[in-house]
């Protein structure tokens, strides 16, 4: 388990670029944190933004929310959407605005991967049923953040994209020990600082640290949630990884037993339950 204090946050991200958290953001979290806070206030923050809006407008009519109408109102979306998840679909289309810059790989690969992921996730939680343990916006969410640390490493270190490739084939080993052999750092360490410093939810930015750790699931110390997401991101990336590339994801092979045992599956429950989502999946997202 990474055990981050001040000197070490401090020595860890003093040569990165972690972005200041936009207005737009400190705005719409100052409403939250207001004793009576209104869908109205939410939406006019963010209808001063064309681009935020159709951005909020597109996902929340996305398959993800299942909506029977079309929704093309902004405080309507945020009466369905609930504030949280407003906050995090801001937060997240700023930070694609903010990592903007010169990078070792394609930002909009890696935005699309994030939303894949997220998209994946929210499937899962209804494919088994999860939705009074594990709500599907707390999935989405992690989906969407669960690597924002990668993007600033890419800006920092112009060999981070061998290093990527080097991480994904490297089956044996844990994803985040290869970037700390060549960095002395892993995106789990800087995506935690990423989405602290944003003032995302506390218990999203503990598990963005920690989902690399191949022991996460054996901690008692660990909340059921934070285990169910957990165990969701591994099946996602996996079956992801199946669907896009017909290969298993870099890090299956370690969490396999762990993931498959903390849901009682056996590995012929698992190999329906990918194809099952993958065509799920295409139907609604390919």
């Amino acid at each position: 388990m990474f055990d981050i204090d001040q000197q070490k946050a401090e020595e860890i991200t003093k040569n990165f670029e972690i972005p200041v958290k936009p207005q737009i953001l400190v705005e719409i979290q100052d409403v939250q944190a207001s004793q009576d806070p209104s869908p109205r206030a939410f939406a006019d923050i963010i209808s001063k933004d064309v681009a935020l809006s159709a951005a909020v407008l597109k996902t929340i009519n996305s398959p993800v929310f299942g909506l029977k109408r079309k929704i093309t109102d902004i405080r309507q979306s945020v009466g369905l959407l609930g504030t949280q998840n407003i906050i995090n679909l801001v937060s997240f289309f700023q930070l694609k605005q903010a990592f903007n810059k010169k990078s070792a790989i394609s930002h909009e690969k890696y935005w699309d991967t994030a939303r894949e992921t997220a998209n994946m996730m929210s499937l899962l939680v209804e494919e088994l049923s999860l939705q009074s343990q594990c709500p599907i916006e707390d999935a989405y969410a992690f989906g969407l953040f669960r690597d924002c640390g990668i993007p600033p490493m890419a800006m920092k270190f112009d060999d981070y994209r061998a290093v990527l490739i080097e991480a994904n084939a490297k089956h044996e080993q844990v994803f985040t020990d290869i970037e700390e052999a060549h960095y002395q750092t892993n995106h789990a360490i800087i995506g935690y600082f990423v989405a602290s410093s944003w003032n995302l939810p506390i218990k999203l930015c503990q598990l963005i640290l920690r989902h690399h750790e191949p022991d996460y699931l054996r901690d008692k110390n660990n909340t059921d949630l934070s285990k169910h997401l957990y165990v969701l991101a591994k099946l996602a990336s996996n079956i992801l990884a199946q669907y896009v590339a017909m290969k298993d994801d870099s890090e299956w092979l370690l969490a396999k037993d762990d993931v498959l045992g903390y849901f009682g599956l056996s590995d012929l429950d698992y190999a329906d339950l990918e194809q099952d989502l993958k065509e799920v999946y295409k139907i609604q997202f390919g």
